[in-house]
């Protein structure tokens, strides 16, 4: 990993930042935002949207109890980045109302 020596504080290369920071993410057991995805996949929210709506991107999750927060499951995030041709979400279903 590429880091800068600052003062004797050692930091992370403000060009590979954003890669680092994904992929901690990507490691924990967590939810991501709709921004964080956009940041992981490179898709912008209408694709997510788009994609989702097939059933070819992960779906959302409520985070508050009237459901005005939503976010992605990491773990799910990760199985698309693994796979993004072929994923499949695995509660889709062709029938299913979508925000």
């Amino acid at each position: 990993m590429k880091t800068i020596n600052n003062n004797g504080v050692i930091l992370i290369d403000p060009d590979i930042e954003k890669e680092v920071i994904i992929g901690l993410l990507l490691e924990m057991n967590a939810f991501a935002s709709i921004k964080t995805a956009e940041l992981a996949t490179t898709l912008d929210k209408m694709t997510q949207y788009r994609e989702r709506k097939a059933g070819r991107f992960p779906r959302l999750h409520s985070l508050t109890h009237h459901g005005r927060r939503k976010a992605y499951k990491i773990q799910d995030l990760k199985n698309w980045l693994q796979d993004p041709v072929n994923y499949r979400s695995p509660d889709f279903s062709e029938y299913q109302d979508f925000e």
